[in-house]
C-alpha cells in the first residue's frame, strides 16, 4: 500500500464524502435521536446522507474538509470550522433536498440540539477551531486510521492556520487520549430522550 496522503477536499467529491460520513455515522447517537422526528422512521438512511451531504458542500465552500486518501480511496474525512454558518448556508447546499425527509420545525428543533451542544464546549473552555466531525471509512475502521489522521493530519494543518485551541464534542467518553483534555459533560435534552455530550480540548503549543 502507498502511504497515507492529508488534503484538502475538492467540491466535486462532497457526494463521495457524504456518503463516507453517512455511512460511519448511521449508528451515532446525535444522529439516531432524531429517528423518531423524521416523517417516516424508514426515511432515517436517506436523511443522514442528504443531510451528510449539504455539510460537506458547506464546509468544503465556506471551512475546511480534510481528507485521508490512500491508493486513491478516501479512508477518512473531516470536518472543520472557526466560525459558525448560518442556517442559510445550508439552505443554499442542498438543504432544501432534506424536507423530504422531516418537517421543516423538526430540522430546526434538530440544529437547535446541535447549537446547544456546541454552545456546552464554548462554555467549557475557550477554542479557536472546531472539530465538528472526523469520520473514518467503514471498511477501514480498527486500523487506527482515525487517531492517526488526527495526530498526523487535522492537528498539523489547523496548527498552520494559527490555531492554538482545538476542541470537539462526542457522545461518548472514549476520546481522552492524544493529548485531549476531558472539560465537561452534560446529558443534552431532545424532547423527552437525552445523550450524553462530552466536550473535549487539546492545546496546539504543546505538540
Amino acid at each position: 500500500m502507498g502511504d497515507m496522503i492529508y488534503r484538502e477536499a475538492r467540491l466535486e467529491e462532497y457526494e463521495k464524502i457524504g456518503k463516507l460520513l453517512a455511512n460511519s455515522f448511521l449508528d451515532y447517537p446525535f444522529l439516531t435521536i432524531i429517528r423518531d422526528d423524521l416523517k417516516k422512521p424508514d426515511y432515517y438512511p436517506n436523511f443522514v446522507e442528504t443531510l451528510q451531504t449539504m455539510l460537506t458542500r458547506v464546509y468544503i465552500k465556506k471551512g475546511n474538509c480534510l481528507v485521508a486518501e490512500q491508493d486513491g480511496e478516501l479512508r477518512a474525512v473531516a470536518l472543520l470550522q472557526q466560525k459558525d454558518f448560518c442556517i442559510l448556508s445550508y439552505l443554499q447546499n442542498g438543504g432544501t433536498n432534506i424536507f423530504r425527509y422531516i418537517r421543516p420545525r423538526n430540522l430546526f428543533k434538530y440544529f437547535d440540539f446541535v447549537k446547544r451542544s456546541k454552545k456546552h464546549l464554548e462554555q467549557s473552555g475557550e477554542f479557536d477551531w472546531y472539530l465538528m466531525a472526523l469520520a473514518v471509512n467503514t471498511a477501514s475502521k480498527g486500523q487506527g486510521i482515525g487517531s492517526t489522521f488526527l495526530t498526523q493530519g487535522i492537528e498539523p494543518y489547523v496548527k498552520s492556520k494559527g490555531c492554538k485551541h482545538l476542541g470537539l464534542i462526542t457522545s461518548t467518553a472514549r476520546n481522552e487520549k492524544n493529548d485531549y483534555v476531558l472539560l465537561d459533560h452534560m446529558d443534552l435534552k431532545y424532547g423527552s430522550k437525552s445523550i450524553g455530550n462530552w466536550s473535549f480540548l487539546k492545546t496546539m503549543n504543546k505538540l
